[in-house]
């Protein structure tokens, strides 16, 4: 593109500068041009321009590129770069999502792919000036069930979390989820050599689970702890035993970023089974005012503010023996690799457009993952309808992949089922492993809807490919 461009101010400078001085020229001199005029001065001067200035710079890099290469061989021979550090990859057993517009990854995939994924005016929720805000609701939560339910087994465990409307809603969806999930599981071929051996006193062949639940940050640490009680109980409900779930100790802030828990899942020694777990609702008075004060809702006046969404989704990783277990003789997609970094100043305040650390992130990560580029197929992102976003979004696809479409080739998740913190970007992953499989391809998954956050993870086949 950056050639291009200069090509283009090359032949506007020539024409431009060729039809002023003409014109100025003629009018100096208070004369007429005649046609062989018009055609000299107004085409043929600046054409020999362009031509003059090519010529030239063939020359120029005929003389240097000798001297270029030696210097090149040499610095090749004094250093040979580095294969890249290859982690330890994942399989990605299964996903679940549940989404504005989309029960399934399948579901919303095809809903985005189609344009069909859009907010839409709430019927219950209005901004401070009495007007129906934009939302992306879940039209078939019915929470009530569930708190009944919830509420009587948190009562005889002596737990009192006071969860919100809105942490119904999230938990309902995130119910749902885990429920999802662990059909998987329920099929494990040591579940049932675990029942004899503990029988017996002896050590189980049955893994330790762990159970990773990424939370919102308006969540309090009571509540996070009730609710990963109650998804570690339904778990159990399914038929995995209580003994071998871990559920992931309180990190606080750590808590709320996905990347964070998949970036400690690809240690050296990663865990052999893990189910990651991300529900939220900004569906709710409580929300809504949040970010009407911070000057942060979408409203006629205030384009560029966040559209609330709400949801769940989840992701069941396991390693390579455990992945044999829950889905034997299957080519499963792989978690390869995953990168994340920080803006110095905040995207929401910031007026230009900057995508040098999301590239930088994107090509580190498929370095780390041992993909190229141009072996991209899809980008899922959390990305939203703000201009910010999406120029930043777009700055990367031109420079790492350009032989994606925009408008056919990205998946953006914020945009079409609004903001909903980690949810976002978990559901982006879940489509990119529901694509990845479908396709047979890599796909890259991006998170810039945080204003300083930037997070980029590579999902596709285990077949490598060479840098």
């Amino acid at each position: 593109m950056a050639a291009w461009l200069k090509t283009l101010m090359m032949a506007v400078l020539a024409f431009g500068g060729s039809w002023l001085g003409a014109v100025w020229y003629w009018r100096a001199n208070n004369r007429m041009p005649a046609t062989d005029d018009l055609v000299l001065y107004l085409l043929v001067l600046p054409l020999a321009l362009l031509a003059v200035f090519w010529l030239c710079r063939k020359i120029y890099l005929g003389i240097s590129a000798p001297a270029a290469a030696a210097s090149g061989g040499a610095a090749a021979q004094a250093e040979v770069p580095a294969e890249p550090a290859r982690g330890p990859a994942l399989s990605l057993v299964a996903a679940a999502v549940r989404a504005p517009h989309g029960m399934s990854a399948s579901e919303l995939g095809a809903a985005l792919a189609g344009a069909q994924a859009r907010p839409a005016l709430d019927s219950e929720l209005n901004d401070d000036q009495g007007y129906p805000i934009m939302s992306a609701r879940i039209a078939d939560i019915d929470p009530d069930p569930l708190r009944e339910e919830v509420s009587e087994w948190l009562a005889a465990h002596d737990l009192e979390p006071h969860f919100s409307d809105e942490q119904w809603r999230a938990l309902s969806a995130g119910s749902e989820v885990v429920s999802e999930l662990s059909s998987p599981l329920s099929g494990h071929p040591q579940l049932e050599p675990h029942a004899g051996r503990v029988a017996r006193r002896e050590p189980s062949p049955l893994p330790m689970l762990q159970l990773q639940p990424v939370w919102q940050a308006e969540w309090k640490p009571e509540q996070r702890q009730a609710a990963a009680l109650w998804l570690r109980h339904m778990l159990t409900q399914a038929g995995w035993p209580e003994e071998r779930i871990a559920v992931a100790p309180e990190r606080g802030a750590a808590d709320t970023e996905v990347t964070t828990a998949l970036a400690r899942l690809l240690s050296d020694e990663p865990p052999a089974l893990t189910l990651v777990v991300a529900c939220g609702s900004h569906i709710g008075a409580d929300s809504v005012e949040r970010l009407g004060s911070a000057a942060a809702l979408f409203n006629a006046s205030h384009p560029q503010g966040q559209i609330p969404g709400e949801g769940a989704a989840g992701l069941l990783l396991a390693d390579a023996a455990q992945a044999e277990m829950l889905a034997p003789g299957q080519q499963l997609p792989q978690l390869l690799a995953v990168n994340s970094g920080r803006l110095p100043h905040s995207t929401d305040e910031s007026k230009r457009t900057n995508a040098e650390l999301l590239l930088e992130l994107s090509t580190k990560a498929l370095h780390s993952a041992g993909r190229e580029a141009s072996a991209i197929a899809l980008i899922t992102a959390d990305t939203d309808h703000r201009t910010s976003r999406v120029m930043e979004l777009m700055g990367v696809m031109s420079e790492a992949t350009p032989q994606l479409d925009p408008g056919a080739d990205v998946f953006s998740v914020g945009a079409g089922c609004g903001s909903c913190g980690a949810v976002t970007y978990l559901t982006a992953l879940a489509l990119a492993r529901q694509e990845a499989e479908s396709r047979n391809a890599a796909i890259l998954c991006i998170s810039n809807l945080d204003p300083f956050r930037r997070d980029v993870a590579v999902i596709g086949p285990a077949a490598p490919v060479a840098v």
